[in-house]
């Protein structure tokens, strides 16, 4: 037995030994790799971690200050809760990080920077920074400035950025902006926080975009401006999302008229606080539209119907519970529905859809000839017994809708009616799918007996096919 420990003991030792050559080796090879592969799997790393290569040996002492990506996001916590004294140094810390490691930048030109900061008194600092930024071509640039008070002034040079083609603006302040802006690169902007103060130059802005593919506005407060226009030959996709109030001290607030001839996607989310006009939106593709306000004034109905007349050309729309509830007493506007031609997908999510009451609904399906498919994502219900409702029956749903789809399906008599509704006038109907509701998903035997029932209703489409999932 002792005899075959000493033999077996060499052979261990010996299989460590060429574990370890096998990651010297490894190491040898990865240095080994040419310097524009090293600097490209660098820019993976947030920028400390790259830094910190420089003391593998001497190829990677300066590799670091030429890689392509500077991101500074993970350096500082977003918040923090410990020492105020604490939180000064790991500020200061930071700062003088960015500021050495753009001091030691090579020559290589930047292709995306981020850098979030608490600003307080260094803005002339942090304005240096982004100059030095763009003096290296810099094509992504992600700004994220807080806690500082009252009016920010980006470097001129910014607006001006022949590089650039991608900008992402987070600050909660008033931008002053300057006389002469002219992105002529920039596809994607981003833009969260802000207050625009002079219609002025907020218009050079919006009319400085010359290839601009996408435009992103989060929480923009417009001041007393009383008309800003956004356009942009090439917009491609409009994102607007609002969740707070603007102050009321400006007055009834602003309109944004938006003229892009190639938009092809656009997104509301909020309480309409403002007006919003798309005109000539003429290839516009899907629209989807989430209210939160429960606000029924007839001013807000009146912006929603506005809004809606710019969407008359979309081929997908999805609307939430609420653009109902806001539009469903403004009569006025009802009789007015512009007319949707190219609808053929229209998505109700967002809340039970009532077949009854909703006059909205059955007037925008009025408005719809050509609608094919029709989803009502958190189910449907029937709050009366009579289908008169359907009387007369939307045009679509005699020529066109060949698709429905009800989710968070309970088998209740007041659903069971909405879809009985709709498979007796949806005469060219080809597939209902039903999707359980959570209750249900584990009850077999209930799902057996809804499917009986379902598959019992009269069809006005012979061809119909009924899916329980």
């Amino acid at each position: 037995m002792e005899t075959s420990c000493l033999i077996q003991e060499p052979q261990k030792k010996q299989k460590l030994n060429e574990e370890d050559e096998d990651i010297d080796g490894n190491s040898k090879c990865l240095s080994d790799l040419p310097e524009e592969i090293l600097r490209h799997i660098l820019s993976f790393l947030p920028t400390k971690h790259a830094v910190r290569t420089s003391v593998l040996s001497k190829r990677w002492e300066y590799l670091w200050a030429s890689i392509p990506n500077l991101d500074f996001k993970r350096s500082l916590p977003t918040y923090f809760n410990g020492p105020i004294e604490k939180y000064k140094s790991k500020r200061r810390l930071l700062m003088n990080f960015v500021e050495r490691v753009l001091c030691l930048r090579d020559s290589y030109a930047i292709k995306r920077f981020t850098l979030p900061c608490d600003v307080l008194g260094d803005a002339a600092r942090v304005n240096t920074w982004i100059s030095a930024v763009v003096r290296h071509n810099v094509q992504e640039l992600n700004i994220y400035l807080d806690k500082f008070k009252g009016e920010f002034s980006l470097p001129y040079c910014l607006f001006t950025c022949k590089t650039l083609t991608s900008l992402h603006l987070n600050m909660p302040c008033i931008l002053e902006l300057p006389t002469t802006i002219w992105f002529s690169n920039l596809k994607n902007l981003t833009i969260e926080y802000v207050t625009f103060s002079d219609e002025y130059l907020t218009q050079h802005l919006f009319s400085g975009l010359p290839v601009l593919k996408k435009l992103s506005l989060t929480d923009c407060s417009w001041g007393g401006l009383k008309v800003v226009c956004i356009s942009a030959p090439k917009l491609h996709s409009l994102s607007i999302w609002e969740s707070e109030r603007p102050d009321s001290s400006y007055g009834d607030g602003c309109e944004v008229l938006i003229f892009a001839v190639r938009l092809k996607e656009f997104e509301y989310s909020g309480e309409l606080f403002i007006n919003y006009c798309l005109n000539n939106s003429f290839s516009l593709e899907k629209a989807e539209i989430t209210v939160f306000s429960n606000n029924t004034s007839a001013q807000v109905a009146h912006r929603m119907y506005k809004l809606l007349i710019g969407l008359s050309n979309v081929k997908l729309l999805q609307l939430s519970c609420a653009v109902v509830e806001v539009l469903i007493d403004a009569a006025e506007h009802l009789l007015h529905m512009p007319m949707f031609n190219n609808l053929t997908d229209l998505i109700l999510y967002d809340g039970y859809w009532s077949v009854a009451l909703d006059s909205v609904l059955l007037r925008i399906l009025h408005k719809s000839p050509c609608l094919e498919t029709l989803k009502f994502w958190k189910g449907i219900r029937l709050w009366e017994n009579d289908d008169w409702i359907l009387d007369p029956v939307p045009p679509c749903f005699l020529s066109h809708v060949k698709w429905i789809e009800v989710g968070d399906y309970d088998g209740d008599r007041e659903e069971f009616s909405a879809v009985k509704i709709l498979l007796k006038n949806a005469v060219v109907l080809n597939e209902i799918v039903i999707f359980c509701s959570v209750h249900l998903r584990g009850n077999l035997e209930k799902q057996e007996n809804l499917y009986k029932q379902l598959i019992e209703i009269p069809k006005g489409s012979r061809n119909c096919k009924i899916v329980l999932k």
